[in-house]
């Protein structure tokens, strides 16, 4: 039996939440073994969870069709939806990930106070994953802005889901244990987290010239 491939939805959910979970794993890891604080209050880890779970991951089902989706062979029904690629893409990016928010923590490249290290973090994590699902939006190699703009639900959903991150931040105080940040500080970490998707497409266009040799 063959399926036409209508689980490649179900993909780009399992890639995105599977990346969050590695990420949010490997850091807490990370820490015990170089005693470092940990990095996530409670609530925290709780709106990451709501990021991963709620309507940033489950946009990724709103995807259009690709052009090239029925080019492709029919799919063995027992074929693992977790594919070689897929896997490949979650360890890399995981690790990068991962890399970043250590460098924060160890070395706090973004400048900021003392104080303002938690949020500083905090922060740049969630704003990692937001940029690295639009990573997931494509499962093959090709280019993540070739269809950027055909998925407006979700560009909806992560404006405000960056906006809502702005008002925790901000304002979440001693609920969230954050710290307000300053607009230079905030373009800063958008453009740090933003280098995942750079990181990201350097590597999709590496194996598209590979694939061509």
């Amino acid at each position: 039996m063959y399926l036409k491939k209508p689980y490649f939805y179900v993909q780009r959910f399992i890639q995105f939440q599977l990346t969050v979970n590695l990420v949010a794993v490997l850091t807490v890891f990370v820490c015990e073994i170089f005693r470092l604080p940990l990095p996530f209050t409670t609530l925290q880890l709780l709106w990451v969870n709501l990021i991963m779970d709620g309507p940033p991951a489950l946009s990724l089902g709103l995807e259009s069709l690709r052009e090239h989706l029925m080019q492709q062979d029919p799919v063995k029904r027992d074929e693992n939806i977790v594919t070689r690629n897929m896997l490949a893409r979650i360890i890399i990016n995981g690790v990068y990930i991962v890399f970043m928010i250590m460098l924060l923590i160890v070395n706090q490249v973004l400048g900021g106070t003392q104080g303002q290290q938690s949020s500083i973090i905090f922060t740049t994590f969630v704003m990692f994953q937001l940029f690295n699902s639009f990573n997931s939006r494509e499962l093959g190699n090709d280019s993540i802005f070739t269809n950027l703009l055909k998925n407006k639900p979700m560009l909806w959903i992560i404006s405000a889901t960056f906006i809502v991150q702005i008002l925790i931040t901000q304002f979440g105080g001693e609920l969230f244990r954050t710290s307000p940040l300053s607009i230079a500080l905030w373009f800063k970490i958008v453009a740090y987290s933003f280098s995942v998707v750079v990181f990201s497409e350097v590597i999709r266009f590496i194996k598209r010239n590979l694939t061509r040799i």
